[in-house]
């Protein structure tokens, strides 16, 4: 057995992913802090060819490290954990409930499984802090779909409302609860809830509806506090930001995009954030998506901002694994 004293735990990790694979590697990467996959990373990119005889000594080692390792007590306290990790607190909860009596029940639940539509026409007649509370408890596919079907003239207000919200007291579930009590029926505990809504929340539920919902709530709260405006852009990444990359990082992002989709994602971008795609491809690279890009002809709008989508989902993977740091706007870089 090869001699592993004297090889670093991070590239003992980095030896353990490659000899794992990239599928099997990716559930483990997920639990490390920013910091610690930085590391890791760095020592993949560095390690060349390994002898398999090491490789298979490393995941030896880690096996045999772990069987040594006492499993942790199952209780309830356990078994939600594992719920949230892998689902969510809104999901754990619902689980949970199903199994221990004790768990606190689940605000709104009896909203699931009914239709968006039906909701929000229930919804629309009800103060928008209040529509935002309800929401802010649900999930947000649930949140995104209920706030695309409610009155225009409504959204902008109630995203402004749902952005805002922070903490709420049983005392307001409750009485929220009684108001609606006569169209849906629900018993909340008496307990204090922390709502999920916040910036966080509305962001989420931004990415899940269509540019024209999107604009009516940033109309809303632009009227309302134009510094949360900014908050949430910021927090934002959509397809025209790629202006905000600079070519090494244009040039990284191409590495992790589908060739095939790329045609069909700058369809009708504007032509500065085109001419920089293309400045960052071979000249025949860039001849190649010049073609395929006319061969598309007309396409529909739908298909464009699924492709586009894919693109971003390559932004935002980067981003999160720390290779790609985007600069937008704020005070932590330096010229």
């Amino acid at each position: 057995m090869s001699d592993l004293s004297s090889i670093s735990g991070s590239r003992r990790a980095a030896i353990l992913v490659l000899r794992l694979g990239v599928e099997r590697a990716g559930p483990l990467l997920k639990g490390l802090q920013k910091d610690e996959l930085a590391k890791i990373v760095a020592e993949v990119a560095n390690l060349g060819q390994v002898d398999i005889e090491l490789a298979n000594d490393v995941v030896d080692q880690f096996l045999a490290e772990t069987e040594k390792e006492a499993l942790p007590a199952g209780d309830v306290a356990l078994a939600r954990e594992f719920l949230e990790a892998a689902f969510g607190d809104r999901i754990a909860r619902e689980v949970m409930s199903q199994v221990d009596d004790t768990a606190p029940s689940v605000p709104f639940q009896f909203l699931d499984g009914l239709e968006a539509a039906d909701v929000a026409d229930n919804l629309s007649v009800e103060h928008p802090q209040t529509i935002a509370l309800v929401l802010s408890h649900l999930t947000i596919d649930q949140s995104a779909d209920i706030i695309s079907n409610l009155p225009k003239e409504l959204i902008p207000n109630v995203g402004a409302r749902l952005a805002t919200l922070d903490r709420v007291a049983s005392s307001t579930l409750n009485a929220v609860e009684e108001g609606l009590r006569n169209r849906f029926a629900s018993t909340l505990e008496d307990r204090f809830h922390d709502a999920t809504g916040g910036v966080d929340s509305l962001v989420e539920v931004l990415g899940l509806v269509d540019k024209d919902v999107e604009e009516m709530i940033f109309d809303g709260l632009g009227a309302l506090d134009s510094e949360l405006v900014a908050e949430i852009r910021a927090k934002m990444f959509v397809f025209d930001d790629l202006m905000l990359l600079d070519d090494r990082q244009v040039q990284l992002v191409l590495r992790y995009v589908d060739s095939n989709r790329l045609p069909l994602a700058l369809k009708g971008v504007k032509n500065e954030l085109k001419d920089k795609i293309l400045g960052n491809l071979s000249s025949r690279a860039q001849e190649n998506l010049r073609d395929e890009m006319d061969l598309l002809g007309s396409v529909r709008m739908v298909d464009v901002e699924a492709a586009q989508a894919e693109v971003l989902a390559s932004v935002r993977n980067l981003e999160e694994s720390g290779e790609l740091v985007i600069n937008r706007g704020g005070n932590d870089f330096v010229s």
